[in-house]
């Protein structure tokens, strides 16, 4: 199970899809991907606070993300059908999938301090949206972008979903699409291979879906939301470097030796005292339950804020804590918001970015406090948001006149979707 971004590359510079497009024609463009939150932003608030994967680390008012998903299953000569057996074993894989991110185990090797996370709060929901493409040669393909051109073509609405896709491949490895604007790593790469149109997806080369499609899936899927592998060798693992604010911590250890990362492998066996494998999801191992550490799991909920795959969750996600805003800030970065904000006294918040708010979220300016829209865009994620309240003039209890709060446009700054 590896994320071959070598592959990929590959893929990207010589898609002339040369298999199956006499098959799949593209008849409209689609629109070019927004590549934003540059991993060379230097602004203090993006690094210190909404690039810090512990801001992400989920709680107890964390909302459960649901990404949609669809899966397209390219038939042909002994590959899969369409038959009702055949949609049923999708089902069925999907429903596993959604219990490796539900269901954590507790790590292989406890790091003293750290908690374990019994949920993810990360599903993943199919709704029925299993496509199956016949009459094509890509059955026999492992060209993502060329299968992702194929279903554009077809229904460019397709790609509003996180999609997996399914071939014989000549049994080619499983791999996956990073999110733009890359992978957020000093070490390990920093990869910013996408696909044409922005989208992602994993491939996974089958005849019949199953068990062990449903652990490649999870494995994946993982690198859909940020994460990289824990195991060496590998194209991609995470970093050893303790000094990395991507390093982490939390399951390698405060004081990480040269090399941090197990042996790995899908057949290895967990053996106590040696470092040749774990339970952790990308680890790449055969496992009933899978852990995943709190950073982990914040990587993956980061990714749903500031990164591309964001536009798979579905609308809905709604955290009741409201984030405040206690100092000036400023916002030069692309984000999904997930709760209310809160400009406190004393504060501006200046969006010279896009916030993305969530449809039950406000944008609430108190006495004194200021939201200025510099250049920036404030809209919803999908439905109308509740909009901006600001507060106007009290006296208080010492009868000391408190300045309203303020909403300033500056440079074609705007407000979106707002309820009225």
């Amino acid at each position: 199970m590896k994320l071959v971004v070598q592959f990929f590359l590959l893929f990207i510079l010589y898609s002339g899809f040369s298999q199956g497009n006499k098959d799949c024609i593209l008849e409209k463009p689609l629109k070019s991907v927004n590549l934003d939150n540059s991993n060379s932003n230097t602004n203090s608030d993006y690094i210190n606070i909404y690039k810090k994967i512990e801001t992400y680390i989920p709680d107890e008012n964390t909302p459960i993300k649901h990404i949609k998903i669809a899966v397209n299953i390219f038939t042909g000569p002994g590959t899969i059908q369409n038959t009702a057996a055949s949609v049923n074993a999708v089902n069925d894989m999907i429903y596993y999938l959604n219990d490796f991110y539900t269901k954590l185990d507790s790590a292989t090797y406890p790091i003293d301090g750290v908690e374990t996370l019994t949920d993810t709060k990360i599903r993943f929901d199919l709704d029925g949206r299993i496509f199956f493409y016949e009459g094509t040669s890509l059955y026999n393909s492992s060209s993502m972008p060329a299968l992702e051109k194929c279903i554009a073509g077809i229904d460019s609405a397709r790609l509003d979903n996180l999609n997996i896709y399914l071939t014989d491949g000549g049994k080619a490895q499983a791999y996956a699409i990073p999110p733009n604007p890359g992978f957020i790593l000093k070490g390990g790469g920093g990869y910013t291979a996408s696909s044409l149109y922005g989208s992602q997806g994993v491939y996974i080369s089958t005849i019949k879906p199953n068990y062990v499609n449903s652990q490649t899936l999870a494995h994946e899927i993982g690198h859909c939301l940020d994460l990289f592998h824990t195991y060496e060798p590998s194209c991609c693992h995470e970093t050893c470097d303790g000094s990395d604010p991507e390093y982490l911590y939390d399951l390698f250890g405060k004081n990480p030796p040269e090399k941090c990362w197990e042996i790995g492998g899908f057949g290895c066996e967990i053996t106590p005292g040696q470092n040749i494998c774990t339970n952790n999801i990308m680890g790449g191992n055969n496992m009933l339950n899978y852990y995943f550490s709190p950073m982990q799991i914040g990587k993956m909920h980061r990714a749903l804020s500031i990164k591309t795959v964001r536009k798979y969750v579905k609308d809905g996600a709604y955290n009741p804590a409201p984030h405040k805003i206690n100092k000036s800030e400023i916002w030069n970065f692309d984000i999904r918001w997930y709760s209310d904000i809160v400009i406190e006294p004393g504060a501006v918040l200046t969006v010279t970015g896009k916030i993305y708010m969530a449809e039950q979220a406000r944008i609430i300016v108190k006495h004194g406090a200021s939201l200025c829209i510099d250049g920036g865009i404030v809209t919803s994620s999908g439905k109308e948001w509740l909009g901006v309240i600001v507060k106007g003039k009290i006296i208080n209890v010492k009868q000391l006149l408190r300045a309203e709060g303020k909403v300033i446009y500056k440079n074609g700054g705007e407000i979106e979707n707002a309820a009225k």
